[in-house]
């Protein structure tokens, strides 16, 4: 997610912040959370966002906050309401059972107004809807992450009972949610050997290549070409969802044997709710897709009308409008370019503020894969690198757009982000080694010769030139 408040156009950011807003309050009456303080501010930012969710997700599960944090990748304060575990897993299984629907819901709506015969009536009957439909894909997505979250630190409750070793519990951690299809992961997986344009604007159109949450910018469907480009696909050097669920397989054998007999039943329950609110959360973010390329859909429809009776002079102008500012032009009330023209002049002129630090106490988390060696090469876009070679590549920000790098490198890593990262879901699909939260990494000089390591959540520097590409042999799944 990024700084909402203060990196979007009027337009989307008139649609996403109050949307966030009510997601969160709804969330919090889904879950029960009475105890919780919900401020939230005008210039809130995502990190905001995530400690609200973080102390949701302590007032459900009973989880620790400092753990609840490290998750989401930001500090929690303490949290006088703490739930319980059985509360949690039983509000994340009614999540999971009642969110199938809501998805489909939001494709259905999406494939609507795609399909939709534009006249005035009509793109005022979809105005009407885009804001609750936004605001529904958000609260699925906290209902998600709270779920997610929870789940994820309740298992590693379980595994702590019988693996005191840290690492070893992390590593098996890591492999029991190796594996773990999404449709974020599914886009990896069909680029790498070599989707057709056609499927590609079929199922995966509705995606944004890079900013997610700016309805500005263009989506995959719109230019697929330019997105998959003229190159064949480079070969996967990590990334390897065979060898993924291969692991996943041996996680859980070893967890079985470990666990006795007794305590097995929790534990598949433990796992099942664990991969099965992570991959939601991943197909919530998804449904928001589908909703927010539907909204870019009718803002290009309402543009079309306005660049009919001379309102506006450019498609692009419209993104300068806020949604209730476009409502008044289409139905007469600002009648002449007059009453348009200053103010797309004047935000036009006007760059918002930008606040892109993170929280410099923020952990770094492993969140896929196992030890693995290479060179840290710090990535300013995906386009800075072009051949494999090797390389650890690190970024801020994973997005679609950077596919190819993806299948390229030995191992990822993103400055910030958090357990439920885009490129989270995608390397644990793929088993590729990851790491967010690894802004104390991004002043390392290119071409540092590191060790990954996911299971320990760092990466440290090697003496000498780095001797090998690949997993290491590591011994944390084995007896």
């Amino acid at each position: 997610m990024m700084n909402i408040s203060q990196q979007l156009t009027p337009f989307s950011q008139s649609i996403l912040f109050p949307a966030i807003k009510d997601a969160l309050h709804r969330a919090a009456l889904h879950e029960g959370v009475r105890n919780v303080e919900m401020t939230f501010k005008e210039t809130a930012t995502s990190d905001d966002i995530y400690v609200l969710l973080a102390m949701m997700t302590t007032a459900v599960w009973g989880t620790s906050p400092t753990v609840a944090g490290d998750l989401f990748g930001v500090v929690t304060p303490q949290v006088e309401a703490r739930g319980k575990m059985g509360q949690g897993i039983k509000s994340a299984q009614r999540t999971l059972e009642d969110f199938p629907q809501a998805y489909g819901r939001m494709k259905r709506w999406s494939e609507w107004v795609f399909a939709s015969e534009w006249s005035q009536a009509q793109l005022l009957q979809v105005m009407e809807e885009i804001e609750p439909m936004v605001k529904e894909a958000m609260t699925w997505m906290n209902r998600l992450a709270i779920a997610a979250v929870g789940s994820y630190a309740h298992l590693g409750d379980l595994i702590a009972k019988f693996e005191q070793d840290d690492v070893k519990l992390q590593a098996l951690h890591l492999g029991l949610m190796a594996g773990l299809e999404t449709p974020d992961g599914q886009l990896i997986g069909e680029l790498e050997v070599g989707i057709s344009a056609q499927k590609l604007q079929e199922h995966f159109g509705h995606l944004a290549p890079s900013h997610p949450c700016e309805i500005a910018l263009p989506r995959i469907g719109e230019n697929v070409h330019a997105f998959i480009g003229d190159q064949s696909p480079p070969e996967s050097m990590m990334w390897d969802l065979s060898r993924a669920q291969g692991r996943e397989m041996a996680a859980m054998t070893q967890a079985n044997a470990r666990v006795g007999f007794l305590r097995r039943a929790g534990l598949r329950k433990a796992i099942t709710v664990t991969r099965g609110a992570l991959a939601a959360h991943a197909k919530a973010r998804d449904g928001l897709a589908h909703v927010l390329a539907a909204t870019r859909h009718w803002a290009q429809a309402a543009a079309g009308e306005g660049l009919a009776n001379g309102r506006i002079h450019s498609l692009d102008e419209i993104f300068m409008l806020e949604i209730e500012e476009i409502k008044q032009m289409m139905t007469g009330e600002w009648h002449s370019r007059n009453h348009v023209e200053p103010l797309i002049a004047q935000r036009r002129s006007t760059s918002p503020p930008r606040n892109d630090a993170p929280f410099l106490s923020r952990t770094p988390l492993g969140v896929a894969g196992q030890p693995v060696q290479g060179y840290l090469k710090p990535l300013p876009t995906p386009e800075a690198v072009a051949k494999p070679s090797g390389f650890i590549a690190l970024t801020s920000g994973w997005t679609p757009a950077w596919w190819r790098v993806i299948l390229m490198a030995e191992g990822v890593v993103e400055t910030d982000g958090n357990l439920l990262s885009w490129i989270a879901s995608v390397a644990r699909m793929g088993d590729l080694p990851a790491l967010v939260g690894g802004y104390r990494y991004a002043d390392w000089p290119s071409g540092t010769n590191v060790q990954l390591d996911p299971s320990r959540s760092l990466i440290e520097r090697l003496t000498g030139a780095s001797q090998f590409r690949g997993n290491l042999s590591n011994d944390a799944l084995a007896e």
